[in-house]
């Protein structure tokens, strides 16, 4: 009797041991199968912890039994530390390649040194007699109704939305000569929309409707005036190159601003207009996630 309880034992034992192997054998191929091949897709990526500074990994692809696509990752990779974005985040990456292409499209003006609170846009684009008469109107309209203690508060980007680079020169130097005293303190910058750095964020398919570049415009356009207006202030307000404003105006958009922030208020966009655009504001820390969107919907 005493045997055959110790070899009843023993078999339990070793049959409680087969199963936990084979529970575990079973967990791995699932988690394989999920993680390195996608159900049997081919996979060919790169991949690394760049906020750890671990080696980034290239992965490529083998051929498993059964058909099964998988992949290997040898361990001696070299890695190119030359690049400026390699040691960064996608955030990151994306952020100090926005810095790089606000730098490379200012005309005329000056950086400030710290952050405002208000960023006006206003947008331009080429009239068929390349005339600027509207966007003067519009500035003409804002200097003389901002008052001088909020001038340091508030910073007004035009954007020469045209890929001719002899017209936005051309303008450029014209709107610096009419308002080269605010532009030279930082109150108006004078920025070209095109030519930036900025297009290689979007995908340019080979075919594509007129609707569907009218769109890709108009989201590349948006993509300038919020890449650019990422780290200037707190709030950005977009505006056409035709609007007048009121006397008081900042203060009605501080009012504004402050009776919709509220605990257990959360808010993405102020509408000051019914249009698509223009006459919204924004936190400027939101930009990245609009950034990402834009480029995701293009």
């Amino acid at each position: 009797m005493k045997t055959y309880r110790k070899r009843g034992r023993f078999a339990g034992r070793q049959s409680l041991l087969i199963i936990i192997v084979l529970a575990f054998v079973h967990c791995f191929v699932v988690w394989f199968i999920i993680e390195y091949t996608k159900y049997g897709r081919i996979i060919t990526r790169r991949q690394g912890n760049r906020n750890r500074k671990v080696e980034h990994k290239f992965v490529v692809e083998v051929n498993l039994a059964n058909g099964v696509k998988g992949t290997y990752t040898p361990k001696d990779t070299p890695v190119d530390r030359r690049h400026r974005y390699n040691d960064l985040s996608d955030d990151e990456a994306l952020e100090r390649y926005l810095t790089d292409c606000q730098r490379r499209t200012l005309l005329h003006g000056v950086f400030r040194p710290y952050k405002g609170y208000l960023t006006i846009t206003i947008p331009v684009i080429k009239r068929y007699n390349n005339s600027v008469v509207l966007v003067e109107s519009t500035l003409n309209s804002l200097i003389s109704s901002t008052q001088q203690k909020d001038i340091s508060k508030i910073v007004i980007v035009v954007f020469l939305l045209t890929n001719d680079p002899v017209w936005f020169e051309k303008a450029g130097k014209h709107l610096y000569n009419k308002y080269k005293e605010p532009v030279d303190k930082g109150f108006i910058q004078i920025v070209r929309g095109h030519r930036n750095g900025l297009s290689k964020l979007l995908p340019f398919p080979g075919v594509e409707s007129r609707k569907e570049k009218e769109r890709r415009e108009e989201n590349f356009q948006f993509l300038n005036i919020l890449g650019y207006a990422k780290n200037l202030s707190t709030y950005t307000l977009l505006l056409d190159e035709d609007v007048l404003s009121q006397r008081d105006y900042f203060l009605k958009i501080l009012g504004f601003i402050k009776e919709n922030t509220r605990p257990y208020r959360v808010w993405f966009v102020l509408n000051f207009s019914h249009s698509n655009y223009m006459g919204q504001l924004m936190k400027t820390s939101d930009s990245l996630k609009l950034i990402k969107l834009l480029v995701f919907l293009s």
